[in-house]
């Protein structure tokens, strides 16, 4: 049984960052009911990595969710996810702001039918009347948020974050204000409307960044593979790859040249301190570029770890996923699915001691378990027919298959 057994999820939402945040309350335990109108969640649709029409994408982070494909441009479509709403805990929803109001499943109406209701509403750039009406994603946002002005080169041109920090980061903060929101909710009886926005969340990330701001009064500048505080931290080129390795003391940076075989850096006029090495660091970082370019990044790994120096080799994703420190952790699981057969799924990495974190199904396929959600909210077998039929709601081939054979398909 994982923490959040027995709360319901609503989510309305396509891309990333809801359905993200959701894929987490699955895994803790939420029964989390993904709607979806009868066209599906856009992501489905988008990237390259397809089979038999089933999107790579939308499955790396979809999985222990039920799908019900509404029309929720229709009113019996919406009235179906009223129906839902009255016994849900929470909903969680990505679209801007008031489209949800537009559709009749925005918090005032949901909180209408159900006031113990968690709303929880994630925007692009919240609402500021000139933003509002923005379209904005994830690269957008890294681009306003400051994010690809502090990553690359120096004398380089802005750059995009390999990952989308952004959205994961603000799934996250969401993730995390709607378990307090539940929290709260049991000392008071009263449900919230939560909101939070990308913009937001990427000028929290500014951490350090945010810092140098305020003492010096201008725009941090990025650098690289290296450290902005720090000398030496950073990617060295070994033999055959690279080494991310830092001094994060001056103490450290003593052990630090010892373990290269140049103790005498240790006390070199324009190194002894991390504030000389900050004033020197292209001279110093060309001198250990060469030193670090004589040996393997396994044996710099060996010698900096028989030192207790800091460092890490710098993986690839498949270096990282089969690596033996990932593979003891059990983040990646497997699921049966319909179409793909055995999927690779990442797991929420979170452990509790008295309660389970775990992947429960497969990413459904669209509208998979429409049929089996309609008959739990009192909607006859003829009614579903009668639905889809009118185009209100869209079923999965596997959801009649697990219907005819008389249990649900996860």
């Amino acid at each position: 049984m994982g923490p959040l057994s027995g709360i319901k999820v609503i989510e309305i939402a396509h891309w990333l960052v809801a359905p993200y945040c959701a894929n987490m309350l699955a895994d803790l335990g939420a029964d989390v009911i993904k709607i979806e109108p009868p066209q599906g969640d856009q992501v489905r649709k988008a990237g390259s990595h397809f089979k038999d029409g089933e999107s790579y994408l939308f499955a790396a982070y979809n999985h222990g969710k039920r799908s019900i494909a509404v029309n929720l441009k229709e009113p019996e479509g919406v009235r179906i996810v009223h129906r839902l709403a009255r016994e849900a805990d929470v909903i969680i929803e990505n679209y801007r702001p008031g489209t949800c109001d537009k559709l009749g499943v925005g918090y005032e109406q949901i909180r209408a039918i159900n006031p113990r209701i968690v709303y929880c509403s994630i925007s692009a750039f919240g609402d500021t009347p000139a933003y509002v009406k923005r379209p904005g994603m994830d690269p957008i946002v890294q681009g306003m948020g400051a994010v690809m002005s502090l990553t690359g080169r120096l004398d380089g041109e802005p750059m995009l974050v390999g990952v989308p920090v952004a959205d994961i980061s603000t799934a996250y903060m969401a993730f995390g204000a709607i378990c307090a929101a539940l929290v709260d909710r049991e000392r008071t009886g009263a449900g919230q409307h939560i909101r939070l926005n990308l913009i937001d969340t990427m000028v929290f990330n500014l951490s350090t960044r945010f810092a140098q701001y305020v003492a010096t009064g201008q725009s941090p500048k990025p650098h690289g593979n290296q450290h902005a505080e720090v000398v030496p931290y950073q990617a060295f080129p070994t033999h055959d790859g690279w080494l991310m390795a830092g001094a994060q003391s001056d103490e450290a940076w003593r052990t630090f040249c010892e373990a290269i075989g140049c103790p005498e850096l240790a006390d070199h006029e324009r190194f002894r301190t991390n504030r000389l090495r900050l004033e020197y660091r292209e001279e110093l970082t060309e001198r250990l570029n060469a030193i670090f370019s004589t040996r393997t990044t396994d044996e710099w790994c060996r010698i900096f770890e028989a030192r207790g120096v800091l460092h890490g080799p710098v993986w690839n994703v498949e270096q990282l996923v089969t690596s033996d420190l990932i593979q003891d952790h059990g983040l990646i699981e497997e699921v049966e699915h319909p179409v793909f057969g055995r999927l690779p799924v990442i797991r929420t990495p979170i452990r509790y001691s008295e309660r389970e974190v775990k992947v429960r199904s497969s990413p459904p396929l669209l509208g998979q378990h429409t049929r089996e959600i309609l008959l739990e909210l009192g909607y006859s077998d003829g009614d579903v027919a009668e639905l889809a039929e009118r185009g209100i709601v869209r079923e999965s081939r596997a959801g009649r298959l697990g219907a005819a054979a008389g249990e649900g398909v996860d």
